[in-house]
């Protein structure tokens, strides 16, 4: 069984000292050209599917369809959306190939807008991979991981 083991990252809120928790997963994405392209997932389990920058995608010639979905925009960011699929493996894992859902945020000829609020982010959403993938959150003081770890496995 392939296996990866993510420390949770933590963040301090100063103005109110909460912690903001997050793990993040390296990736190789598959593109047009059947290379192989590293990149960083923020893993979120509350995001509805997996989301990506179209301008991002347009530059790593990622698949990805040529028109938005008509009349439907991403309502967090208010940009358009292409619903298509990625395809990648999980650095640190087999070299299993997987695909998910994906929308492609905004226009692929367009930068995004500098504004963090409304920038596009890489959201993977993990219940779309629960086929193929086992996504465990746990804390075990043993490991040392302050916040606790996220353990990705293949089924």
């Amino acid at each position: 069984m392939s296996r990866i083991a993510i420390p949770i990252a933590g963040q301090i809120l100063w103005s109110t000292g909460d912690v903001r928790l997050r793990a993040d997963i390296n990736l190789l994405l598959r593109n047009s050209s059947g290379n192989l392209i590293p990149e960083t997932f923020r893993v979120d389990t509350g995001s509805e599917i997996t989301t990506f920058p179209a301008y991002h995608a347009r530059v790593l010639d990622l698949p990805m369809p040529a028109n938005a979905c008509p009349g439907i925009t991403h309502a967090q960011t208010k940009l358009e959306v292409r619903a298509g699929v990625i395809r990648f493996q999980v650095i640190g894992m087999n070299t299993t190939e997987h695909h998910t859902p994906c929308f492609f945020l905004g226009d692929p000829a367009v930068p995004p807008p500098p504004s963090p609020a409304t920038f596009p982010r890489k959201l993977l959403q993990p219940f779309a991979l629960v086929d193929h993938l086992r996504f465990i959150i746990d804390k075990d003081p043993v490991i040392g991981a302050l916040y606790g770890e996220l353990v990705v496995e293949r089924k």
